[in-house]
């Protein structure tokens, strides 16, 4: 149970935090960075990129969490397997000719 929700915590709300975390900065460059007029476009495409980044981290983690959850709710109906068959006849004719080999 507890490595259940250690990997829980680890598998998808880490990363979701770092998502919301590189968000937040992004935000926070784009409303308070003071640049020269001339870099302005560029705060405005460095603060997009980053908002991107951690959009689709949280988006990416949260389909992978989805998509395990609906795999442990939909078990696969049990398969029933064929009968035990016997296993085909070894060709040994490779090791007769090892084991009658002479020491000459």
């Amino acid at each position: 149970m507890r490595s259940e929700r250690v990997r829980s915590v680890l598998g998808v709300w880490t990363p979701i935090f770092i998502g919301l975390f590189v968000i937040a900065t992004s935000i926070n460059f784009y409303v308070t960075a003071g640049l020269d007029p001339a870099l302005e476009s560029w705060r405005a495409i460095c603060s997009a990129g980053a908002f991107f980044v951690g959009g689709l981290l949280i988006l990416t983690t949260y389909g992978r969490y989805k998509k395990a959850k609906e795999a442990r709710v939909r078990r696969a109906p049990p398969v029933s397997l064929p009968p035990a068959s016997t296993p085909a006849p070894h060709d040994e004719r490779h090791h007769d000719s090892d084991d009658n080999q002479d020491g000459d």
